[in-house]
């Protein structure tokens, strides 16, 4: 958070903060985000929302959010009433 407002933690105004601003600061920027998202097109809205490499842009091909591989859908639908077996 420090370094998207140019501060290192020795400075007096990164020392004086609490985590409640810290807090307060991260919920901004995810409002932030959100705003910019809503003023897109839902193509753009897509494509910003896409995983990309940091360095050359291109697709990492992961999906928003994290998927577990080892996740069973059956069984999982199969425990999911709670009955015994």
């Amino acid at each position: 958070m420090l370094s998207r407002f140019g501060a290192l933690p020795t400075e007096a105004r990164a020392r004086d903060m609490k985590a409640r601003d810290y807090l307060w600061c991260l919920a901004q920027e995810l409002l932030d985000r959100e705003e910019a998202l809503e003023g897109l097109c839902p193509a753009c809205r897509a494509r910003a929302l896409e995983e990309r490499c940091p360095v050359c842009g291109r697709e990492t091909g992961r999906d928003e959010g994290m998927a577990n591989p080892a996740f069973d859908l059956a069984r999982f639908e199969a425990l999911k009433g709670g009955g015994a077996d």
